[in-house]
């Protein structure tokens, strides 16, 4: 990963032609500032400084490598005085706030960088000299700017010499410093010194290095986790130097601008790692022109998410690593990292996680009658809509959320297992079916037991959306009879002729609906839902809800469940001959052939039956 990160990072830099203070300056923290205040010192022709203003000046892009701004990961001061003025209750205790990193930083480094750099200590003299006033037109400058102005507003310093006013990038002492600062920050951990003279791990070059990863790769927070138990010898376990650390850093920047997506409150990265030959010029150039504005949706597979579009038309000549990471003030707290995937497989995911939309179920027409006269459009992220509005998490990571998370109240949280099913299919990683099934009837009985029958059937509808999915990419494996074994109940007649519809469905699922046992289960469930439709037409209520073990089924309980079924289909006048004698010749297949499926499967599929029988209802009889 750090490698190909290095690579792109060194490409960006020889293109973009940037110098050091342009690849060490905190780009990415700045995205939403738009005001800068500026406390205006002048130079006298004795080299001496005097406080002269403080004004507001719009922040733009073209501000970004003048104004030395660098926060270090303690927080307690930055590489310069440029700081962010974060808010408070109050403008004062927000500008009082500022200030005190700015006596933190001299403190710091007056005494350590002011014999060489004396603007340094005159500027300290002038700033204590003049404090109440500075405080005062600070606060008066912050107070006028609105609420969303304040956000991310800057503090920093400007030097007027004769006529023209200078940034802190254009006075080659502060340059000096920041640089000095800068490289600091990397090897000065935990109040000790960690550097040395050795071979870089990436250039392959002696000279000085240090553990100058910008990345939370390793840490020696406690002794027993640095090299030689000493944290002195810490850069020995990734040994660093300064060049290779701006590439590593301009790499970083650039993923963080151009390639960093948000993911239910993770961010994943996508890293392209050129397999052959060098980063390519044309991939480059197609990734920053698609990304034109920071309004992502969460994702997996949106279609926003013109990135993974651009790299799965590339033939083979790359391949992507994908890092998945928890947001904390330090850059990466990798929580599922996934390397070598190249771009015919996310192609394939794409082309069947979209093609899934096109079978009949989520098509419009159907989804009405599942879910309502309410619902529009088809099934998938962007084309499904509830009473006008789009129905969230229809993307392939959404689904994932949806089975795999932890409760918060009444929030699912997606978290590390959803993360691991989204990594195992990005690494075309067998899923064990046993643990996927048990995860999806688990959440689709929440919604039963809390008696929320439409979101009982749109989780059904997910759920049968992403098993699909999981089946036509073979990432999970069902068990199939031989031919040999297998013995097929003969029937007067074939109902299939007479439900057409039923036929189609498990045409299209044959995946899933592959053996008798889950066709009977998933029967019998639209069966039941055929019931449960008659009770609330004639009495308002379905108490045969009550009669389903809380969707806990095994073999035992739904062959006993079939007559009580049947009967009351019968006490309200109602028989559906075909579906029943179907099931029962699925029941004597399962007998003879032996049952393949555990409790947790005839219950979803069960659960699959009760939630989107209503469009097998009166059939497409002939």
């Amino acid at each position: 990963m750090l490698r190909a990160i290095k690579e792109l990072g060194q490409y960006i830099r020889e293109n973009k032609d940037l110098d050091d203070i342009q690849v060490l300056t905190e780009i990415s923290k700045l995205a939403n500032t738009k005001k800068m205040i500026c406390i205006v010192f002048r130079k006298r022709d004795d080299n001496d400084l005097f406080f002269d203003s403080v004004y507001i000046e719009t922040f733009g892009r073209d501000k970004n490598s003048k104004i030395l701004y660098r926060p270090f990961r303690h927080g307690r001061y930055n590489a310069f005085l440029t700081s962010v003025i974060t808010t408070r209750k109050t403008d004062e205790e927000a500008i009082k706030n500022t200030i005190k990193k700015w006596e933190l930083w001299f403190k710091q480094y007056c005494e350590k960088f002011g014999s060489n750099y004396p603007l340094i200590e005159i500027l300290k003299c002038k700033i204590e000299k003049n404090e109440k006033e500075i405080f005062s037109k600070v606060i008066e400058k912050y107070s006028y700017l609105n609420k969303d102005e304040k956000r991310n507003c800057l503090l920093t310093i400007k030097v007027r010499d004769g006529i023209s006013e200078k940034y802190p990038a254009e006075i080659p002492e502060f340059v000096e410093i920041f640089k000095n600062t800068s490289s600091e920050d990397l090897y000065s951990k935990h109040g000790v010194i960690a550097k040395g003279s050795g071979i870089c791990a990436f250039c392959g070059k002696e000279s000085e290095v240090m553990p100058a990863s910008p990345f939370a790769i390793f840490t020696v927070d406690k002794v027993g986790f640095a090299y030689e138990f000493d944290r002195q010898n810490s850069w020995k376990q990734l040994p660093i130097c300064f060049g290779c650390y701006l590439d590593l850093e301009a790499g970083k920047n650039f993923l963080e601008k151009q390639l960093s997506f948000t993911l239910y409150g993770y961010r994943y990265f996508v890293i392209p790692s050129f397999v052959f030959r060098g980063v390519s010029d044309e991939i480059i150039s197609e990734i920053e022109l698609s990304r034109k504005n920071d309004d992502y949706r969460d994702g997996l597979l949106n279609a926003e998410e013109d990135i993974l579009e651009i790299i799965k038309e590339r033939e083979d000549v790359l391949n992507l690593i994908f890092v998945f990471c928890k947001p904390k003030q330090q850059f990466f707290d990798i929580i599922r990292y996934v390397e070598e995937v190249p771009p015919s497989w996310i192609k394939k995911i794409y082309d069947i996680f979209y093609n899934i939309n096109q079978k009949s179920i989520f098509k419009e027409r159907e989804l009405k009658i599942i879910l309502g006269e309410k619902w529009s459009g088809e099934f998938r992220e962007g084309k499904g809509m509830w009473d006008g509005k789009t129905v969230s998490k229809l993307n392939l990571a959404g689904m994932i959320g949806e089975f795999f998370y932890h409760r918060e109240k009444d929030r699912k949280i997606f978290d590390k297992s959803s993360l691991n099913i989204l990594g195992d299919i990005l690494e075309s990683k067998h899923i064990d079916r046993e643990y996927f099934i048990r995860h999806l009837i688990y959440a689709i009985r929440e919604e039963y037991r809390r008696n929320n029958e439409w979101n009982e059937r749109l989780l059904s509808l997910k759920s049968l959306y992403l098993f699909n999915f999981l089946l036509e990419l073979n990432l999970i494996h069902l068990s199939h009879f031989g031919v040999e074994r297998f013995k097929e109940v003969k029937l007067m007649e074939n109902p299939m002729e007479k439900y057409v519809n039923i036929e189609k469905f498990f045409s299209e699922f044959s995946n899933a609906f592959d053996s008798s046992d889950k066709k009977a289960a998933f029967l019998e469930g639209v069966l039941t839902n055929f019931l449960l439709g008659l009770q609330y037409a004639q009495r308002g209520t379905t108490p045969f809800r009550k009669k389903l073990h809380g969707l806990k089924l095994d073999k035992r309980k739904i062959k006993k469940l079939l007559p009580e079924i049947i009967e009351k289909l019968r006490a309200y006048d109602a028989a559906y001959p075909e579906i029943e004698e179907l099931i029962s010749k699925y029941f004597i297949e399962a007998d003879e052939n032996g049952w393949t499926v555990s409790d947790d499967e005839i219950s979803y599929y069960f659960a699959l039956g009760l939630n989107l029988g209503k469009i097998f209802r009166g059939g497409d009889k002939k």
